[in-house]
């Protein structure tokens, strides 16, 4: 306990701060009400013992500091309004000539407010502790219910949880199963902007080493740990002092890591920073899992069955998108619209079996000589569309013939090792030269398409 104690007559004043030492108590004497004040704004103490002559400031006294409780110490013959003195709500009044088993008695008395008003406030910042740590974690959820990309909730999720817990940086590590490396896939600050990308194998640094074990991890000082590892700091110019890294498991299953580092203040992460972290990496888990799982699920409603190309929908979606940013970048695409020549003669021929795995083998020819960036769609039974963006007609027209070629080239087999050649029409048209939206464009393409299959097929042309 830290005692202040106030009275302008110095001999009473050595006197009392003599008594209090031999009960325990360190103190400060002041003799000035100047000095009282300046002391108490530069240092905080546990119980002020006031002279009565100070009574006047006691009401400015408990505004500034109502949670230390006051002694006030007054001669016997003083006349004190004690209705006041109770309204002024002091621990405490000690009459002078004083016994020594009185004091103590008194002290003890505020010594016991002193530690009631802590205890309860202690109880209040832990319970505001819990009211924050439970709208963080209802603000988590809403993230994970709000959005279904995978980026966005890693970082959503990961700034509130550093900034619950008080900590400078944060890191998501997901694992490469191919690779069996762990990849930074998100992180925050200046410095994490290089971790993005970077790779550390199991079991390197604090990061592999809960990928490794699956167990979770706080390193106080990480220049005491043999297992963390500098180079990323190297690299990030970066200086990591403490670690609380966790995993995240499905099914049991190690998919990744999450890391906080340095508390703010300077302090090692706590138990309780610890438990509320597990907390979060276990709702951050099943986000990424919801997303993945949503993702799977719209990859494959937008893929074809037979030829695992992309369908109509991704088609449409594509075109919508493209034709919305182009009122920003400008951009150009051309589109490819091909049907097989006579292509019912090979289900009549050689059955609809047959028919299929031309159909899968047409797909296969033309995803061998397009470009990376260009898109395939099987656009509905034997007629395709090839996407290409920022792609001049001319250009396109190339792609279109290289397309004919490779379809042409090699003869196609039937059961019994039968074989059969097939040939295609293309239409190719481009926007913004010869439509204004998507429809538009599709039905140009369609429209030279067609125009070729009535002058003799086997050719492209152009809209």
């Amino acid at each position: 306990m830290q005692v202040i104690i106030y009275d302008s007559d110095r001999l009473r004043l050595s006197t009392l701060s003599r008594d209090l030492r031999e009960s325990g108590l360190s103190n400060t004497a002041v003799s000035s009400m100047n000095e009282l004040r300046k002391t108490i704004r530069k240092k905080t103490f546990d119980i002020m013992i006031l002279d009565e002559s100070a009574f006047g400031l006691l009401d400015q006294f408990k505004k500034e500091h109502g949670e230390v409780p006051i002694i006030v110490v007054a001669d016997r013959n003083t006349v004190m309004s004690y209705e006041r003195a109770i309204f002024a709500g002091i621990a405490g009044l000690l009459l002078r000539p004083y016994r020594h088993d009185f004091l103590q008695k008194v002290v003890d008395k505020a010594i016991k407010r002193r530690n009631e008003i802590m205890c309860n406030r202690q109880t209040v910042l832990s319970l505001r502790w819990k009211v924050q740590v439970l709208q963080t974690l209802n603000e988590v959820v809403q993230a994970i219910n709000s959005s279904l990309m995978p980026k966005e909730i890693l970082n959503t999720i990961m700034e509130k949880a550093a900034e619950l817990i008080k900590a400078e940086g944060w890191s998501v590590l997901l694992l490469n199963e191919t690779t069996n490396e762990l990849v930074f896939e998100a992180a925050s600050g200046k410095a994490g902007k290089k971790l993005l990308g970077m790779r550390l194998t199991i079991g390197q640094g604090v990061a592999g080493w809960v990928a490794r074990y699956g167990k979770s991890l706080i390193v106080p000082d990480v220049t005491k740990d043999p297992r963390f590892y500098s180079g990323v700091d190297k690299k990030t110019k970066f200086t990591t002092k403490s670690v609380l890294c966790v995993p995240m498991k499905s099914s049991d299953r190690i998919i990744g890591v999450v890391e906080v580092v340095n508390k703010i203040g300077g302090e090692p992460f706590t138990q309780d920073d610890f438990e509320i972290f597990e907390n979060v990496v276990a709702h951050l888990t099943i986000a990424l899992e919801k997303a993945t799982m949503y993702r799977k699920m719209e990859e494959a409603s937008q893929i074809d069955d037979l030829t695992q190309l992309y369908n109509t929908r991704y088609c449409n979606q594509y075109l919508d998108n493209f034709l919305l940013e182009r009122k920003e970048t400008r951009g150009i695409i051309s589109l490819i619209f091909l049907d097989i020549d006579f292509f019912k003669l090979v289900d009549d021929n050689f059955g609809h079996l047959v028919g299929s795995e031309t159909l899968k083998i047409v797909g296969e020819r033309m995803s061998q000589v397009v470009r990376k960036n260009d898109v395939i769609v099987r656009y509905g039974g034997d007629e395709y569309i090839v996407l290409l963006p920022n792609t001049a007609k001319k250009t396109a027209a190339i792609i279109a013939e290289r397309i004919r070629k490779a379809i042409c080239r090699e003869p196609f087999y039937a059961f019994g090792n039968k074989k059969f050649n097939i040939s295609i029409t293309s239409g190719v048209a481009t926007y913004p030269d010869d439509a204004k939206t998507r429809d538009e464009l599709v039905g140009k393409a369609d429209r030279a398409m067609y125009e070729g299959k009535m002058s003799g097929r086997n050719k492209v042309v152009l809209a």
